[in-house]
């Protein structure tokens, strides 16, 4: 990848953690953050002793990651959960009680989410996002400076406070002239930083997806703090064009200010 002088756009944001660029490869990271080994997604239905295989939060080892300025990173044994290596594209199907735990939950197994009204509501969800599959061995999230130059993301992700949101989301609409190119779909935290914008990438938008209003991943974000995560097409238009947009005016260096 090519430089990118995204400075100028993260100061103008009131940033300082660097975009991250998330990307599949056939390269593993030479270091970095991942979820400790599990049982292999190919050989999990002979191998499940019927646990939940649940030992991290994908937003969790890319958070640690991101404070330390190193990849975190994600394959077929080391996926964190089963919600997430679904989510990932690394598992073509999802858990018989996934629905469950997105809902009202199994008595004495485990306590429901609450998100959807029932197993019903929750099934419906699941069949029907089938999330674009993986395109390499590893999926790798990492800052953007620790990209090579034979590496390109195919997203970016952010993760603003309150403001910064304002202004992103006038950027993303300055750029793309769609009043509805910024999303905020239902989706656990690693689906709508990962799953929902590939999903929508596949169908030809340029739209940003906002995400983390997953009760479980708010723990790893700041206080106020959720992901932004765009097209890497759509980040370079950004880049380039910012101080014609929102962010170049008065006000927004009077909210700053605030």
């Amino acid at each position: 990848m090519e430089p990118l002088k995204h400075e100028p756009l993260m100061e103008a944001l009131g940033l300082t953690q660097e975009p991250l660029g998330i990307f599949y490869t056939d390269r593993q990271p030479s270091s970095g953050y991942a979820p400790r080994a599990q049982v292999s997604l190919g050989r999990l239905a002979e191998a499940s002793d019927g646990e939940m295989h649940w030992n991290s939060c994908v937003l969790g080892k890319v958070r640690r990651a991101c404070r330390e300025n190193k990849a975190a990173y994600f394959d077929h044994t080391r996926y964190g959960c089963l919600g997430g290596a679904f989510f990932m594209g690394f598992k073509p199907h999802y858990e018989d009680f996934e629905p469950d735990l997105l809902s009202t939950g199994i008595p004495g197994r485990f306590e429901g989410e609450r998100y959807v009204d029932g197993p019903e509501t929750g099934k419906a969800f699941y069949d029907g996002f089938e999330p674009p599959r993986a395109t390499g061995r590893f999926l790798v999230i990492q800052p953007l400076g620790l990209f090579k130059k034979d590496e390109q993301p195919e997203l970016v992700a952010f993760f603003p406070g309150p403001g910064a949101l304002i202004g992103l989301n006038g950027l993303t609409t300055f750029v793309t002239s769609d009043p509805q190119a910024v999303c905020t779909p239902f989706g656990m935290a690693c689906c709508n930083l990962i799953a929902w914008p590939r999903k929508l990438l596949c169908m030809g938008e340029q739209k940003a997806v906002v995400g983390c209003f997953d009760i479980n991943g708010l723990k790893y974000l700041k206080t106020g703090g959720l992901t932004y995560v765009v097209p890497f097409r759509l980040f370079k238009r950004m880049v380039a064009v910012w101080p014609e947009s929102v962010l170049g005016t008065r006000a927004w260096e009077r909210l700053k200010d605030v």
